[in-house]
């Protein structure tokens, strides 16, 4: 088999890519704050064989629900070295570049313009700063859909490789209801613009349907019928959801796709879907309004929903740069060529790379530094073992683990009743002025000490509890960044 020059050029980019991203989520010792609940859940996979479902390091999240594929797979990579939580997030957001090279390929027929797709996805400032430092599940399903759309446009040829991939994104992650809705646009499209469709995508589409909905049914059904389709948002409550599934500002999209990618893509769609109307370009053309309607109206978390959108679109920006650079040498200005290319290139640093590196460090910020893990140690020693703690609930995963100490909650609230009402008494207790009202508060919620760390700090704009002197709430200075108060009061109470 001959090898051929782009091949070895896409191979050497990736590995590139997949070294620097590497580099940097290295450059941080721990994890992202919340993926320590996915390292307990590996380890108790290691101790015990079976995945974590009674937590009893969480009052209110002491039911967890989901899919263990993923953490089964970590637990068997992790026997070699736990650096596999950094490697396996990394590994398949490069992989999933592989699709994008196709797609693209299949696209424009162009090498060149194939492989700007793949520049353009991978440094796109959402999707490099996308899951550095957490060992989601997110990059492998992105990485199985993204496969499936490179294949769909011969359903003959590819159709066991295509269930396949089904079978596993429908275990790995809810990802899978986004297929479904893209196959359904697929068949719409290619009824509007007067192609026959074939019968193993509608088989596909309800093959894939009633699987995700059986196997999503069967792991959420506790979920489901206590909580109805907030299941969706995850049960969060309203303050924590609209982060997750806010709506972006056209600045915020902008500044994330990169300008090239966005005009390049969005020429490239308005091309494709009505100019030169080819069955090919409809997977992507599917993928990238379903994808854009499930951002608008908020049914998908918002850092995926614009990870997929900035992909999707730097394929059809291949297609723009392809028949711009087509149209500009047809003209007698064909020489302009050149000098629009390094304008391009220079815009693509300036307003991708550089934001990318940007948002690469405020991503690889969202860990726990080595003076939190001190005060964790601290806390650890100082804490008695049935003590109930109440901390962020960025941090609490953090805490957990490297403190085996139970905490109040944490951001899994899957199963959690009443937590807007949870969520305003926590603010209440790190934003009380009087002892007595702190008190009241921690009776209700059951703590028996609050820690005051810096990432309460940054929550809620305060150095610590800022209540009236007393000596019924006991500080006690862990170390030079976090405080850990007692709220053992009888008086107050």
């Amino acid at each position: 088999m001959r090898i051929r020059w782009e091949h070895v050029a896409l191979a050497v980019l990736l590995i590139g890519l997949f070294w620097l991203r590497l580099e940097l989520s290295t450059s941080v010792a721990t994890l992202d704050y919340g993926a320590y609940q996915t390292v307990r859940q590996v380890e108790h996979i290691q101790a015990t064989g079976q995945p974590l479902r009674v937590d009893p390091l969480s009052v209110t999240g002491n039911e967890r629900l989901g899919s263990p594929v993923v953490q089964y797979l970590l637990a068997a990579l992790t026997w070699a070295t736990p650096l596999m939580y950094k490697i396996l997030p990394n590994l398949f957001m490069v992989l999933l570049l592989i699709p994008v090279y196709f797609l693209a390929r299949n696209l424009t027929k162009s090498v060149p313009a194939s492989i700007a797709s793949v520049v353009l996805a991978g440094s796109g400032p959402f999707v490099f700063a996308a899951y550095l430092n957490d060992p989601s599940p997110v990059p492998i399903a992105a990485f199985l859909l993204l496969a499936i759309l490179a294949t769909l446009h011969n359903p003959a040829r590819h159709l066991y490789p295509i269930v396949g991939l089904t079978l596993l994104l429908t275990f790995v992650h809810p990802l899978v209801f986004i297929l479904v809705l893209v196959l359904a646009a697929i068949i719409a499209l290619l009824r509007l613009e007067g192609f026959t469709v074939d019968r193993r995508i509608g088989e596909l589409f309800l093959f894939t349907l009633f699987l995700a909905t059986w196997f999503h049914v069967i792991v959420y059904k506790r979920a489901l019928l206590a909580e109805g389709l907030r299941v969706v948002w995850k049960n969060l409550p309203a303050s924590y959801a609209s982060a997750a599934f806010g709506n972006p500002t056209f600045l915020t999209l902008l500044y994330g796709l990169g300008v090239v990618t966005f005009l390049f893509g969005v020429l490239g769609a308005y091309h494709a879907l009505f100019e030169r109307r080819e069955r090919i370009s409809l997977s992507v053309i599917g993928a990238l309004l379903v994808t854009s309607i499930a951002v608008l109206l908020r049914i998908v978390e918002i850092r995926i929903g614009l990870m997929l959108l900035t992909i999707l679109l730097s394929v059809m920006a291949a297609h723009g740069l392809h028949i711009s650079a087509g149209y500009l040498a047809r003209t007698k200005v064909s020489w302009s060529r050149y000098p629009l290319a390094a304008l391009l290139i220079a815009l693509f640093a300036i307003t991708a790379l550089l934001p990318a590196l940007s948002n690469a460090r405020t991503a690889l910020a969202n860990a726990p530094g080595p003076e939190e893990l001190a005060a964790y140690e601290a806390a650890r020693m100082a804490l008695p073992d049935d003590a109930i703690v109440l901390t962020t609930l960025r941090e609490a995963s953090a805490f957990q683990y490297y403190t085996q100490r139970t905490t109040l909650t944490d951001d899994d609230f899957v199963l959690v009743h009443k937590g807007d009402e949870i969520v305003a008494d926590i603010t209440a207790v790190y934003t009380s002025r009087f002892v007595t009202a702190l008190a009241s508060k921690a009776e209700k919620l059951g703590i028996t000490h609050i820690f005051f760390s810096p990432d309460a700090a940054r929550t809620y704009g305060r150095d610590e509890l800022t209540i009236d002197a007393s000596g019924c709430i006991r500080a006690f200075r862990l170390t030079g960044v976090a405080t850990l108060y007692e709220t053992g009061c009888a008086e107050a109470r």
